[in-house]
Order: C-alpha cells, then structure tokens, then sequence
C-alpha cells in the first residue's frame, strides 16, 4: 500500500459523480494523514455553477477543458475521474500526449492491500477495498467502493469494477471491462475484453469479449458493437 508523506498538488479530471466522490474519499484520507491538494478540476463542459463545485463544503474551481492540462508545462499530477472504461481510455490517450503530466495511483482510507499486490499507473482504488495476495493490477483501473480481489486474480488496464464487486480467487477480467453493482464472479473464470457485466451478476463461467450480460448465473444478452 502507497504511503504518503507529503501533501501533493492534483487535478481532477471529470466533473460527474465518479468525480465527487473522489473528492469526498480524498477529504476522508487527509483527515487521517495528509495526502492530495486538490487544485482543481477539468472537463470539456463549463459547469453551470458559476464557483466550479462544491463537495463537502470544500469549493473546486474549474480549471477549463483538456487544453488546460495540455498546455502544462511542469510536472503535474492528474487523476482521471471517468467510470466509462472507453470514454476513460480516450481522455488518457489524449492527455499522454504531454509528457510532463503524471497519473500516480490513488489508493483511498480503509483499504487493505497485500503487499505483493502489483499495481500499474493511474489507478482509483476507493475505500474499504480488500485486495488479496498475488494480485496483479493494470493500468488507469477504477476499483470502486467496497469491492474485494481473491487471491491470483488479474485485472486488465481500464477496468472498472462498481462498488461492492466481488471476485473470488484465479479471476481474470480482461481490459476495458465494466463489472457492474454488486456482481459475483466464481473462481477460475475468465472475463474477455470491453465485456459488461449488468448490476448483480453471478457470473459462473467464461465470458468470451465484447459481450453484455446479466442475469444469476449470467447469461449473455448481446454482442457489443
């Protein structure tokens, strides 16, 4: 697990839910030890409020659209706050092409990491996370609030797992997955690329890519386009 010894600067990327949501973890984790200054925020909409955001109590300025960051011309931390596996991988692409901007991992309060844990860039891993030995983890993954990883699994770069997923050990889930709410995946199975998983999911066998599924066990529904 990342310890942090000094407070660092950091731009959020996003202005939705996922966004928010950050910010209140990372107010939560600067309660216990000091961690991210959050300088702002970056979308390609102007917000309506005229202030930028406002997340428990604390006023975020908007900061302008991707040129912003672009243009910077220091090293300069980003977190990309984007559920959307495709959408975040588009963002990130673009933004690469500054080399001076830095994706660090974010690792948020009541976590529990293995310390063989392996991790890649630009991760969101949220709070009351619980990750397992021999794990290995992608780039720009998006772990949301109270999931938990067995033991072997393997996570692909853009995954996103939404809050309370639970995969049992020797899991894989290919890049660009979206695991939806609450969905169980049994030990062993392997989960193609750009698959959805609906809210809910018992998933009890191999999903070959590109596919959306849902249902107790899950079946597949439809190929993605």
């Amino acid at each position: 697990m990342e310890e942090y010894t000094v407070m660092e600067d950091i731009i959020l990327v996003g202005a939705g839910g996922c966004m928010r949501e950050l910010v209140w973890q990372i107010q939560m984790l600067n309660e216990e030890k000091d961690a991210w200054k959050i300088r702002g925020f970056v979308d390609h909409e102007k917000p309506l409020e005229k202030n930028g955001i406002t997340v428990g109590g604390q006023q975020l300025s908007y900061l302008g659209n991707d040129d912003f960051l672009l243009q910077q011309s220091s090293d300069t931390n980003v977190a990309v706050c984007v559920g959307t596996p495709s959408l975040r991988k588009k963002i990130v692409e673009k933004l690469q092409k500054n080399p001076h901007i830095q994706f660090p991992n974010l690792i948020l309060g009541n976590t529990k990491l293995c310390k063989d844990v392996r991790m890649g860039k630009g991760c969101i891993i949220s709070m009351d996370t619980q990750i397992s030995t021999n794990v290995t983890i992608g780039d720009f993954v998006f772990i949301n609030i109270g999931s938990g990883i067995c033991h072997d699994g393997r996570i692909g770069n853009y995954v996103t797992l939404s809050p309370d997923v639970r995969l049992a050990g020797n899991v894989t889930i290919e890049e660009g997955c979206e695991v939806g709410l609450g969905t169980k995946v049994i030990q062993g199975i392997h989960i193609g690329k750009n698959t959805v998983a609906g809210a809910g999911s018992v998933i009890v066998s191999d999903i070959a890519g590109d596919s959306v599924i849902a249902g107790v066990p899950a079946k597949e529904l439809k190929k993605k386009k």
